[in-house]
């Protein structure tokens, strides 16, 4: 098959030229001072404002881990957690991660008190 000949220049072809004649025009090149703006990024967390304290996710002093426990255990502790919620009548609970917390430093401080 041979190209259809038109007389009209393809749309594409209009493009492709004006981004070769954007390529032949020299650039001006940006200095990493003249691109950020006046106020860093540690200037403004330092500065911070009062309000929503930051999560453990974000937090660089806790870390993710993963454990395996078996389902109906989960279940359970989230249960008497939740109970535990109502019967205190508590806006927030302590939650699943924090009583791993309470545990194992409890189990740390036993411990160390032995030795």
């Amino acid at each position: 098959m041979t190209p259809k000949k038109d007389d009209k220049p393809s749309m594409f072809k209009s493009l492709l030229s004006q981004a070769r004649s954007k390529d032949k025009e020299p650039q001006e090149e940006f200095t990493q001072e003249a691109a950020q703006p006046e106020g860093t990024l540690s200037d403004t967390v330092e500065h911070r404002k009062p309000g929503r304290p930051r999560g453990r996710r974000s937090n660089p002093d806790y870390t993710q881990i993963s454990a395996y426990i078996p389902l109906d255990l989960l279940l359970e502790v989230q249960s008497e957690l939740l109970n535990e919620r109502k019967s205190k009548r508590q806006r927030r609970s302590t939650d699943v991660s924090s009583l791993v917390e309470q545990l194992l430093q409890k189990w740390v401080n036993e411990r160390n008190t032995q030795e």
